[in-house]
């Protein structure tokens, strides 16, 4: 097993993303925000496996749950983390 198989181990086991989706990530080249969410989403599609992370100047897709979040900081990072999933969700094909 090399370095690769032996770090995405645990997201390999997962029916969602097995063998074939760890090659998709990384394999993909996506696009992460510049802002505090944007540096939230960067940091987890790097630790995902995703190959190649661009910085997106535009403002990334819109935090329906934004509201919930009184505080600045933990807002940021749930937009960043939702930011992510859904950049995987489809590079797995979920969405």
């Amino acid at each position: 097993m090399n370095e690769a198989d032996q770090r995405y181990t645990r997201q390999i086991r997962l029916a969602e993303v097995g063998v074939a989706g760890q090659a998709r990530l990384a394999a993909a080249a996506l696009d992460c925000g510049v802002d505090g969410a944007g540096r939230v989403e960067r940091e987890y599609l790097k630790r995902a496996g995703v190959g190649s992370l661009h910085d997106r100047l535009a403002e990334g897709p819109m935090f329906a749950h934004a509201a919930s979040f009184r505080h600045p900081g933990c807002r940021e990072v749930a937009a960043g983390a939702w930011r992510a999933l859904r950049q995987i969700n489809t590079t797995l094909g979920l969405r």
